[in-house]
């Protein structure tokens, strides 16, 4: 009886750590849903500055026309190498006004890039001449066609949210806690 009771309670353990996850999964889902719905009550020439800050910190370097509060980062490789795909990464930012005050807009496209090898020979090299050959040609490389994918970054948005408007972020966050316990 005492080994079913105890199986029976470290299954309730695990269960509820699992759920916990689950909530706080769903908590940060509601919130990155709902950041991208925020109107902020400021002027995009307030907020702009940070938006700058907060991708100086990534690391990213810029493109944009002033004044125009709309700006593209220059490609960032995210991953791969010689044997796999190479995947590179940019971010348009947006900022919009809207009839009740400013929104910001992420996009961000991925370029997946595989870079190939062609003219391998059999590796049967007969004269000097079939040698500058085969050197030659097993050197020469091409790319498949690049395959490009763009969607909506709302993670960034999000951190954009929590550090523009903190009170806002607190509030989306409480929300999250009720909507998710």
């Amino acid at each position: 009886m005492y080994r079913i009771t105890r199986a029976a309670g470290l299954c309730l353990a695990l269960a509820a750590l699992a759920l916990a996850g689950c909530s706080g999964s769903l908590r940060h889902n509601y919130m990155r849903d709902e950041a991208s719905r925020h109107v902020y009550q400021k002027e995009l020439a307030e907020i702009w500055p940070v938006v700058h800050q907060v991708l100086k910190e990534r690391g990213l370097s810029w493109r944009e026309n002033p004044g125009r509060f709309v700006l593209e980062t220059e490609w960032r490789e995210s991953g791969g190498g010689t044997l796999g795909p190479t995947t590179s990464s940019r971010f348009l930012v947006e900022g919009v006004r809207v009839a009740s005050g400013v929104a910001l807009r992420v996009t961000r496209l991925d370029r997946t890039q595989q870079a190939i090898g062609v003219g391998y020979t059999d590796g049967v090299v007969r004269n000097s001449r079939e040698a500058a050959a085969a050197s030659e040609s097993s050197t020469a490389s091409g790319k498949l066609p690049t395959e490009n994918r763009s969607s909506r970054d709302l993670e960034l948005e999000l951190v954009l949210l929590q550090r523009i408007d903190p009170e806002g972020a607190a509030k989306l966050e409480a929300d999250a806690k009720r909507a998710h316990p």
